[in-house]
């Protein structure tokens, strides 16, 4: 079966991921959750825009009304020349990630035995994937949780159930499943939990009409891209975020376009840092 093009698995990453608040923008999406995570706190570019300039002018006080720094995911779905647009305004590349996809039906058996599925995240599981990725307080846990149950997903976990040793999400699109939040405790690590988890939950999904997976993983990242290969997954696409550096002054160009899409704002610099985590992507 031929790979899906990469505005698809865009939208998938998206839906799988859902940010708080989204508005459109032509094509592109504005994503905003508090700052938590960078895929719901990002534009989407995937897809044209009449005007570049004035879309990135539109997306940054659409982020600064929020006090938020403006971020953009770009990729092969993105329109050519948006990196280099980017580039001249002081934005810099970082967080490169490889989409992989599977046929569920490929991914090998596991032994569920200790594997535990769940329609709903409980709060031993989440306190788990919080230990392990979590990036803030308590605000910040319940944005996360709130993302995390945003959509219909299976959460697997092994060990304990009141402090489960791993943890994985299945975010379920269609005939689409999304791995995410994969975090296994320091002290529990090489003992083939996560391998156990995403197969446990491949095998769950054929309930619900999964047919095909696909995750994300940072490009850099070969521990899991080893994982990943072993269970069938190849890439099929990639993408990066482009953020400017919190001590530069944003180059913003006044745009007619803008009151179209977000508040005007007199900040023009973020007030809140920027959650960077390997599995934040």
């Amino acid at each position: 079966m031929p790979d899906p093009d990469a505005a698809t698995l865009d939208r998938l990453a998206d839906r799988g991921w859902p940010a708080l608040e989204r508005e459109p923008l032509d094509a592109w999406t504005l994503r905003a959750s508090s700052g938590v995570t960078n895929r719901a706190n990002s534009a989407l570019t995937a897809g044209p825009v009449a005007d570049p300039c004035a879309a990135v002018d539109a997306a940054e006080h659409w982020y600064a009304a929020r006090s938020l720094p403006a971020v953009f995911q770009v990729s092969p779905a993105s329109a050519p020349g948006l990196g280099a647009l980017l580039a001249a305004r002081g934005y810099r590349e970082h967080s490169q990630t490889d989409i992989l996809v599977a046929e569920r039906a490929g991914v090998p058996p596991v032994d569920g035995d200790g594997i535990r599925i769940d329609g709903e995240p409980g709060e031993a599981w989440i306190g788990t994937w919080w230990s392990v990725d979590g990036r803030g307080g308590e605000a910040e846990r319940a944005v996360a949780a709130r993302i995390l149950t945003g959509g219909p997903a299976l959460y697997a976990s092994a060990g304990d159930p009141a402090a489960p040793d791993a943890v994985a999400r299945l975010a379920l699109v269609g005939e689409w499943g999304g791995l995410f939040a994969v975090a296994t405790r320091p002290e529990a690590r090489r003992r083939g939990l996560a391998r156990a988890l995403a197969g446990a939950l491949a095998a769950a999904a054929a309930g619900h009409g999964v047919e095909r997976l696909w995750l994300q993983v940072l490009a850099g990242n070969a521990a899991a891209h080893a994982l990943y290969a072993s269970l069938g997954f190849r890439r099929a696409s990639g993408y990066a975020y482009w953020s400017r550096p919190l001590d530069q002054p944003p180059k913003i160009a006044r745009s007619s376009s803008i009151g179209a899409f977000g508040r005007r704002s007199s900040n023009t610099r973020p007030l809140v840092s920027w959650p960077v985590s390997a599995s934040w992507v």
